[in-house]
This record gives C-alpha cells, structure tokens and sequence, in this order.
C-alpha cells in the first residue's frame, strides 16, 4: 500500500478523467434531484434517489433516516483504522418559483433548487463512485452525508445532536459549496471563520380591520409595516461602527387579502447577520424593543419571536492548511485562493466545525445569479471536477 500511495500527486489527473468519463451519470443525477426539488425535512423523493444510487456502489454501507428521517449516510473502508473523513451534502431547496428556462427545470410549482443543493449532492455521489474502486488506497474510513435541511431549519444541528460525530468516528468535516461571482473553476476558503451567525426573526403587527376608504376608522399593520422596516434599516446605519459588520434583512412581508381592505395583521420575517456575538446581543435587543416601540407610537401592538440559528462557520486551522495545500497540487497554484474575508452568508454546516476539525469550501461558478434567486443555476461540467477533487481530499488527508 505505501508503495501505491507514493504517487498520490498523480491520482488528480486520473481522478478527473475517471469523473469525466461518468460524468453523464453525475449530471443525469443533478438534472433529477432539480426536476424534483424538495423543502426541508420533506426530501422523501430526494433521498430515496441517494439510497438508490449509494446502494448501488460495491462496498458502501448505507443507512437510512440517522437523526432525521430522510437523512442519507454512506459508509466506505469502515473497518480502515483512524477517524473517518466526512463529506457533506446538503439536500434541501428553496420556496422560491423557478426562472431559469432549463429543461430540467423544477417540475414543482413554487419550489426549486436556488441554492445547488441539487449539484452538491450529484457530485458526492460522483466522490462515491471514485473512491470505492481505489478502497484500497484510502487510510481512514470515508463518511458521505447527504444532510436535509440546511436553508433555515437546522439539519446538521438534529445530526449533530443525534451524535453522528460519534457514532461514525468522525475526525474531520468537509463541505464543498458551489459559488457564484467567484471565477470559474477556483478553489477559495480561508482558515477560522468562513460565514457568519444567522438569525431569524418573525414579527406580528396587530392592528385594526376597515374599509380602505375610511382609514381612520382603523389602525394600518401596513403602514406601521413601514415604519417598522425603516426603524430596522436606522438601526444598522446609525447605531453600528459602519466598519463593523451586521445585516439585518426583511425578505418576506404578508398581509391583506384584499385591495380594498385594510387587514387586521401584518407579518414581516427577515434575517440578522453579523461575526460578533456581543453585537449580535446589542442588536437583537435593540431590534426587538424598536419594533415594539415603533408600533405602539402608531396605535398597534407587536409580537416579536426571535430564533437565534446558526452559529458562525469556523474552519480549522491546520486542516484548512493542509486543504489549501492540496488544492494547490490538484487545481493549481493560481486557481488556489484564501478568502480576504469571512461571508455574511449563513451556513447550518457550523453545528459540525463546533464539534470536530472541519474545513468549508467554496467552488467558483463565475455565475451571472447569485445564490437563492430564480434564475440561478451551476454550470454542469464543474460537476466532475467537484466530484474529482472531494475524492482526492478523502485519499490524500
């Protein structure tokens, strides 16, 4: 065996003309997983696919519904010594109605895959395949988790809790995420945080029903909506250090039935990002008592229900320098980038670099759209090269 791993700075090439070679199969599997797209903890259809597919690789274990009932694990080389390198999946998609155009595009109304879940998933698969037939080269045992619900709801958080650490031996994470406006084919990370905290928060105006021809026989949740969302917008110009880093975002707002009605309620749910836990702190205080205090000054009361999700994403340091020093030998020094600085983006990948060395990765696309909007897609022929460069980091660690 020490003999074959001798040249492991050749097994790059040969995994990605391997890759290429079944990369119909992975696209076929991506363009499956987007017709069929599926909301967190709903992905029955999804992971049925996985364990068909998984299944159907010679020498993986697959276990079905571990912690969450349409989780998907796979096991390879399990009686190899050492802890086990995971690979992480996410499998979830998106309210959001698709506008791509595809052929493939989602076949269920209101649901798609904004996010490349859909890719992520094929090109794991894709990982599988490869590093089945090279067992024999593997030092550690390889765990492939396809993970529900990451857009909000906290899947890796149930595995984590279910103790998937544990269970498999687990000694480092690695998750690989497709990336637009990054340049096409690059690899980027950086060692310590990588995302942000992510906050939800969930906002009831109660106001009072009338005609909208007689407004001031009512109280407007509308208006007061209004004057909610600027207080929230006041709040991040003109009470934080504009070099410090915090979002607070309203992406969705629900009221009324009717144009002619002034509605009873207004519901308004939105996001706070930030790196700084204190400021996280200041700020949840600040937004849950302006709300407050803005909808009394105009007649109307507020309930505020604040969730605090995801914590920060925090690569490891000696693992992310071993990662950055492989993708240099397997995409190239020029191709091989540290990220300037750590992403507002939210990630639940987290809940698993709070528990073991892990390391976050982002794939550049050069994508025109960026993430979560209805004409995003993931340019296929990264698929194999995706797949390719996981499998190269489960033999090379």
């Amino acid at each position: 065996m020490k003999d074959q791993r001798e040249d492991w700075l050749t097994w790059g090439p040969h995994l990605l003309a391997e890759a290429e070679s079944f990369g119909e199969d992975i696209i076929a599997w991506r363009r499956e997983f987007h017709q069929f797209p599926e909301l967190a903890y709903e992905e029955n259809v999804t992971a049925s696919r996985v364990v068909q597919v998984l299944s159907s690789i010679e020498g993986i274990r697959v276990i079905q519904g571990f912690g969450v009932p349409t989780a998907v694990v796979g096991v390879l080389g399990e009686n190899l010594p050492g802890g086990a390198t995971m690979l992480r999946a996410d499998m979830d998609a998106l309210a959001l109605e698709e506008e791509t155009g595809l052929s493939f595009s989602s076949c269920i109304p209101g649901i798609m895959h904004a996010c490349g879940h859909d890719a992520h998933m094929a090109s794991l698969l894709g990982a599988a395949e490869l590093l089945a037939s090279r067992v024999d080269l593997l030092r550690h045992p390889v765990v492939f988790v396809f993970q529900p619900a990451e857009e909000g709801k906290g899947g890796a958080r149930a595995l984590t809790e279910a103790g998937i650490i544990g269970k498999f031996g687990i000694e480092r994470v690695l998750g690989l995420h497709f990336w637009p406006k990054l340049p096409y084919g690059t690899l980027f990370t950086r060692p310590g945080p990588i995302t942000a905290l992510s906050d939800r928060f969930h906002v009831e105006i109660q106001g009072a029903a009338c005609h909208a021809a007689s407004p001031h026989m009512g109280v407007d949740p509308i208006a007061v909506a209004a004057h909610v969302l600027l207080a929230l917008q006041h709040l991040t110009s003109r009470e934080v250090d504009p070099l410090d880093s915090v979002v607070i975002s309203v992406g969705q707002i629900e009221a009324g039935d009717a144009y002619n009605v002034i509605p009873e309620r207004a519901h308004l749910w939105g996001t706070l990002r930030t790196f700084d836990p204190a400021l996280r702190d200041r700020m949840q205080k600040r937004l849950e008592g302006a709300i407050v205090d803005v909808c009394r000054a105009f007649l109307s009361t507020a309930g505020v229900e604040y969730v605090r999700n995801y914590p920060p994403v925090s690569n490891d340091v000696e693992l992310t320098s071993q990662v950055l020093e492989l993708s240099r030998h397997f995409f190239g020094v020029e191709e091989t980038h540290v990220l300037d600085r750590p992403l507002l983006a939210g990630e639940d990948f987290s809940f698993y670099s709070l528990e073991c060395p892990s390391n976050f990765m982002l794939l550049g696309t050069g994508a025109e759209y960026g993430l979560h909007h209805p004409k995003y897609d993931v340019p296929e022929e990264l698929l194999h090269l995706a797949s390719a460069w996981q499998a190269f980091l489960a033999l090379t660690l």
